[in-house]
């Protein structure tokens, strides 16, 4: 074991595991060099891999737009390939939406928005605007700046000597609400934390307000109440603060409908798109945005202060067409909200056993809650590494899921999120349901004898 540590070159998440290796990934399935095939119902890191592996038309559609022009020196040409894409990209999205750029990465994508967030305001004459608001549990990106605003303590705690600390509010955790309040009466309480929270720091210093539609890899696939966002939404504009939606997760089909926003007819200022956008066979990211955003820019002549090596790179552009169209002409996001409502169906047969909490999601943007006392909500000692022991066993039998933890109050609470390709059909469904079933049993059966806990 020491040894393969040595001689490997890759920083991974475990430095006492050997991983296997993939060979090749067709479809749904990935394939490891010992020819053991398995369900990836992470679709990639994760919900990424949206229309599957090995798609050999898009290694083709590189190798067309390599062959033409692989980068541009955007401060002074455009491409048709860029400009025919973007077109395609805001036609995609919600209503409302006039321009689109592209980076690499969510994070990229994530801190775009807040800095067109911030400008916007600065070309409005109001400089006193900066501070971002989100919501604890949340994940909006991993470099210091985007951590700091997100709300994964996890992922925060190592860099806390550089964090500037933005003002957070409570998610919307349905499952965990106080029992004696009714769903109405508690996305009031929400709303009014976040209104008090906007008193408290001051209004006239907030730029914007970001947040998930549906709180992935932080919490596993948490929807809020029907309601909140148009709340929400409503407090933002009263105040003249922005709506910052991160779909990176939840856009390109992902919860059965283009953006994951649409579920709670909310049209916010700005859109951060990522993840699905390629499929994942080429670094992608958007920022997707309003003409209300753009008058100001459109207006003063402003270059937006952005700017990275790939932005608007042509094979970029190149692959994001060809998914967009792939997605459209098989009817992928039809697919997601069918498979994703059997999917929802399947996993809640496994209320049958105690350690399930709650099973929650949109589309096939699933996940799954553990808890050591289902009538109490009590959560596992995170020494117990519940949800990745579970996931482990789901990988030994051909099924790859996304565990994580911290979902009670950042540090406690297991949770797996389910994410597979958006090409999955019945059968696939059903191999995944019987391998997270069986792996949830043995992870029972070893807790009643203390074995490896």
């Amino acid at each position: 074991m020491i040894q393969s540590l040595i001689h490997s070159m890759i920083v991974c998440p475990d430095m006492k595991k050997t991983y296997p290796k993939i060979s090749y990934g067709k479809g749904p399935y990935l394939f490891d060099e010992e020819g053991k095939k398995y369900l990836d119902a992470s679709s990639g890191s994760a919900a990424v891999s949206n229309i599957g592996h090995g798609i050999t038309e898009i290694a083709q559609i590189i190798k067309e737009q390599t062959e033409k022009i692989s980068v541009l020196p955007t401060h002074a040409f455009s491409s048709t390939v860029v400009e025919e894409y973007l077109t395609e990209l805001v036609a995609f999205a919600p209503a409302g939406f006039v321009k689109a750029w592209t980076v690499m990465s969510g994070t990229e994508a994530v801190e775009n928005a807040i800095k067109l967030a911030l400008q916007y305001h600065q070309l409005q004459g109001d400089n006193k605007r900066y501070k971002i608001i989100s919501r604890w549990n949340t994940y909006h990106g991993n470099s210091i700046f985007t951590l700091d605003v997100g709300g994964m303590k996890l992922r925060r705690q190592c860099y806390s000597q550089w964090m500037n600390n933005f003002p957070h509010i409570s998610p919307a955790y349905a499952y965990r609400k106080p029992n004696h309040l009714s769903e109405q009466e508690y996305v009031q309480t929400l709303v009014t934390e976040f209104e008090n929270c906007l008193i408290e720091t001051g209004p006239e210093t907030v730029a914007a307000f970001i947040a998930e539609p549906v709180v992935a890899a932080a919490m596993g696939a948490v929807p809020p109440p029907q309601d909140y966002f148009k709340h929400m939404h409503a407090v933002c504009e009263k105040y003249g603060i922005l709506f910052i939606a991160d779909e990176i997760l939840t856009g390109f089909g992902r919860t059965g409908k283009n953006f994951g926003m649409q579920h709670f007819d909310v049209t916010p200022d700005i859109i951060a798109a990522g993840k699905g956008i390629s499929g994942g066979y080429y670094p992608l990211s958007a920022v997707l945005t309003t003409e209300k955003i753009m008058q100001p820019f459109i207006q003063q002549n402003a270059p937006f202060m952005g700017g990275h090596t790939f932005a608007c790179n042509p094979v970029g552009a190149a692959v994001g067409k060809y998914v967009i169209q792939y997605l459209k002409e098989n009817n992928i996001v039809d697919n997601a909200q069918k498979m994703g409502t059997l999917l929802k169906q399947q996993l809640e047969t496994l209320y049958k056993y105690d350690i399930v909490g709650d099973v929650r999601g949109v589309g096939l943007l699933c996940g799954i809650e553990f808890v050591q006392d289902r009538q109490l909500k009590t959560a596992f000692p995170p020494s117990y590494n519940l949800s990745k022991r579970i996931g482990e066993k789901t990988i030994q039998k051909g099924v790859v899921l996304y565990p994580g933890k911290g979902s009670v109050d950042g540090t406690s609470g297991d949770h797996i999120m389910i994410v597979p390709p958006l090409i999955i059909n019945e059968q696939q469904v059903h191999e995944l349901v019987h391998a997270l079933d069986a792996s949830i049993k043995e992870t029972i059966q070893e807790l009643a004898t203390s074995t490896y806990f």
